[in-house]
């Protein structure tokens, strides 16, 4: 199940976050997709790979009982693959229950599928942030 087109794959992640509906999200994730996730929900900036992994990343954040709100700024199709450029912030709770945001400028990469939905493909939740080379943690495998 993915979304009508690249510009709102971003829209419907967000959508399914503010449901607090793991399977949604996880949904609008290729089988074979890759996420890097984010040190601040999920203890470390690692790549996770494949569906349980994006299931367990999707359910880390749904974790957080976050309202997530989400721009696109940009997108490029090329054939069967888009590039976007997002900017998003959400808001939820940490694991001790106090509030908590996280906020970044990410880089997706999304494929079409057969049926003509678009899905997440690559999913660098802060690939476009100036600063990440600065001060990021490394990514690791």
């Amino acid at each position: 199940m993915g979304a009508p087109s690249p510009e709102l794959c971003n829209l419907w992640l967000a959508r399914a976050f503010n449901a607090q509906d793991v399977e949604a999200a996880a949904a609008m994730y290729h089988p074979d997709a890759s996420i890097v996730q984010v040190d601040k929900v999920h203890g470390g900036s690692r790549t996770a790979r494949g569906a349980d992994a994006i299931r367990e990343t999707m359910a880390a954040y749904i974790g957080m009982k976050p309202h997530m709100d989400v721009v696109t700024h940009h997108t490029t199709v090329a054939g069967d693959f888009a590039m976007t450029r997002s900017q998003w912030l959400i808001k939820g709770e940490d694991s001790d229950g106090n509030p908590t945001e996280v906020h970044h400028h990410g880089m997706e990469v999304h494929r079409k599928l057969a049926d003509g939905s678009w899905v997440f493909f690559i999913d660098h939740p802060f690939g476009a942030d100036p600063d990440w080379a600065v001060r990021a943690p490394p990514v690791t495998e």
